[in-house]
């Protein structure tokens, strides 16, 4: 079977005056495939890794990045895949100024929100900042909290991008034939 990528399986709208693909159509795979966790892998992107080349060296095919997407639900290959190391120092500063200012732990102004040290509760930085913390009694969350500064915050949600799942690729045909019925029904 050739596959011709995801996009020519996508339906076509009426959009102004012209024709488009609806992007928006997002198809799921039939329960009995994502659902069977001997189908499913877990898989951690290396720094750099792009989802066309995991999709070429597991599936041995770049067009099967569809359905690296598809799996993990990323809309947008821009901002729900990791960033690279050199592109995570490029956000910070960007966002933040420097990477220091978003490190400093003397600074009260690059706090995103504090952590119960045992629980793992977060407060947001206002409510610990208005005396929230001392309501920690009242739940049963006795300890302390811990600052989560912009840094270590952002870091934590680019490092969580990196473990995706990946559908056995014994199954991937069948999932192509799938995601082509269901953009038909769509239509």
């Amino acid at each position: 079977m050739a596959v011709k990528g995801y996009f020519s399986n996508i339906p076509t709208i009426q959009y102004g005056s012209k024709v488009a693909r609806n992007i928006i159509a997002r198809p799921a795979i039939k329960d009995k495939i994502l659902n069977s966790p001997t189908l499913i892998y877990d898989y951690t992107i290396s720094d750099g890794q792009r989802p066309d080349q995991i999709a070429d060296a597991y599936y041995g095919n770049v067009n099967f990045v569809w359905l690296v997407f598809l799996v993990n639900g990323i809309v947008d290959p821009y901002y729900d895949w990791p960033l690279t190391s050199g592109q995570f120092k490029d956000f910070i500063i960007d966002k933040y100024e420097s990477i220091e200012a978003s490190k400093d732990a003397t600074s009260t102004t690059n706090i995103v929100h504090y952590k119960h040290n045992t629980k793992g509760t977060i407060i947001s930085k206002d409510s610990y900042d208005s005396g929230a913390h001392t309501w920690s009694k009242l739940y049963g969350q006795q300890g302390s909290y811990t600052a989560v500064r912009q840094y270590e915050y952002e870091l934590a949600l680019n490092e969580s991008k990196r473990e995706i799942k990946l559908i056995d690729k014994r199954v991937s045909n069948k999932a192509f034939d799938i995601l082509r019925e269901a953009m038909i029904e769509n239509e």
